[in-house]
């Protein structure tokens, strides 16, 4: 269970169809969001779920306090009691246009060109999120091992320069202690030395 749970976000989300001229709440559902997944397939779900057709409208969500999130895979999981808001608008549907007595035709399509990249741009990055997350915990963790790598060297070394000085600085007498007698007593073998061993009698 605890792996299901991992792979699908159940969020609960509210709809408002702006691009109906309708600020209120028209439906609340439960979604559920596969993890991992990339940001057009999010789109596709919460299209799916309320049937709205993705073709001419963009979605902007919100969380209980109506500040704007990242639409993908990662939402965080709520409840039914403060569920995100899905905002559907038409494209460019709160630009206004002033009158023009000159014909602006190319610097409209330009600036709608112009205007489609930024959006297009926006989606890539709420896409690539997830993964912009995932390698800054890998390089934290790579940092992480290196330093612990590091510390066990350094322990390694001071466990070296303690024994070390604890073998200059002790007494010379454990030196003669831990070495064995080196020194051999001859025996004599011959006759003669044996003559020239003998204790003068008095």
């Amino acid at each position: 269970m605890a792996n299901v749970e991992n792979k699908h976000a159940a969020v609960w989300v509210a709809l408002k169809r702006l691009d109906l001229n309708d600020d209120r709440v028209t439906a609340l559902r439960e979604v559920h969001i596969p993890r991992g997944t990339k940001m057009t397939t999010v789109r596709q779900i919460l299209a799916h779920s309320f049937r709205l057709d993705i073709a001419e409208v963009t979605f902007k969500i919100r969380n209980s306090r109506g500040f704007l999130i990242p639409l993908n895979s990662c939402i965080p999981v709520n409840s039914k009691q403060m569920p995100y808001v899905l905002e559907v608008a038409k494209y460019f549907q709160h630009v206004n246009a002033r009158p023009r007595s000159i014909a602006m035709t190319v610097i409209h399509r330009s600036l709608k060109s112009r205007l489609q990249g930024i959006v297009r741009r926006i989606e890539r990055l709420e896409e690539l999120l997830p993964q912009i997350k995932q390698k800054q915990h890998d390089k934290m963790t790579k940092d992480i091992d290196l330093l612990n790598q590091k510390l066990i060297f350094l322990h390694k070394r001071m466990q070296s320069a303690c024994m070390i000085s604890i073998k200059q600085h002790r007494p010379i007498e454990w030196d003669a202690m831990e070495q064995p007698h080196k020194r051999k007593v001859s025996m004599p073998n011959d006759k003669h030395q044996l003559e020239g061993h003998k204790v003068p009698q008095h």
